[in-house]
């Protein structure tokens, strides 16, 4: 199998939006990519939820160390922190 093309980081936003907004939260139309996470609902369940479905649409596990406050602020910031996971060390 070949290895699928780096997305990049507004693809990877897109996807993470895309994964809360229609799998994850139940938010309303004013919830956006910017939008707070926990404000919006997110939980310790749906940070599993959406930790499993990350992984599965861009390949990258997220460890759980990472998951600071800040880095679960927004669906920005937690592509971010994806987008950080696919850079060469």
């Amino acid at each position: 199998m070949g290895r699928v093309a780096t997305p990049s980081p507004e693809e990877l936003t897109r996807a993470v939006f895309e994964i809360l907004r229609d799998e994850i939260l139940s938010a309303g139309d004013g919830f956006t990519p910017q939008s707070n996470l926990v404000d919006a609902g997110l939980d310790s369940l749906a940070v599993t939820q959406l930790l499993l479905a990350v992984e599965e649409r861009t390949g990258v596990w997220v460890d759980d160390s990472l998951l600071t406050p800040e880095n679960l602020e927004s669906a920005e910031t937690l592509a971010a922190l994806v987008c950080s996971q696919l850079e060469p060390a």
